[in-house]
């Protein structure tokens, strides 16, 4: 990578993972989809329901891990013109460092909402402000960047990552002569 290199905006990053929160939400539906109709024809099973949480966190995994090492950018960090790299040298992260990523990810997004979930909803029944106190643990992440010394989410300080932003590629009609 070159010398100029910037750290991706804080807006810029969560702009791009509203337009990443709709790609997997397609992509969990087609999966669904599938393990749906699988259990239809074979019938539900605790077995099957586990096969289908293990396809879902796969897909995932799948998709981010792929884009990830191959290019360092998923569909929707292509648009917003972001890249994951390493935070020490800048380069493209491994299978390693992927899947450390992905699974602090799920910890932070998932694992942290349900246990504060399963507490809350203790004390306060299993209503609507449990949900919402569990639902507050995934803004965490995000307001970690406000305090971090180089403004980094708190899954790329804990994974040692880090977003950076890609310059615009010329206009492919600029500086040509028209004749």
């Amino acid at each position: 990578m070159s010398s100029s290199i910037t750290a991706a905006s804080i807006g810029r990053r969560l702009c791009s993972q509203f337009y990443e929160l709709l790609l997997i939400a397609a992509l969990l539906l087609t999966v669904s989809a599938v393990m749906t109709g699988l259990q239809a024809w074979l019938g539900r099973s605790l077995l099957l329901d586990l096969l289908t949480q293990l396809a879902l966190a796969g897909s995932l995994f799948g998709y981010f891990g792929s884009s990830w090492v191959k290019s360092g950018q998923t569909v929707a960090m292509k648009a917003w013109r972001l890249k994951l790299v390493r935070q020490d040298d800048n380069q493209l992260i491994d299978w390693r460092q992927a899947g450390f990523r992905y699974v602090v990810g799920l910890l932070l997004f998932v694992g942290m909402p349900a246990i504060s979930y399963l507490a809350w909803s203790r004390n306060l029944g299993h209503g609507r402000q449990a949900l919402l106190i569990s639902l507050a643990w995934c803004a965490l992440p995000y307001l970690a960047a406000f305090y971090d010394k180089d403004r980094l989410f708190l899954h790329d300080r804990l994974a040692r990552t880090r977003q950076v932003e890609l310059p615009k590629a010329p206009h492919p009609g600029k500086g040509k002569v028209r004749q």
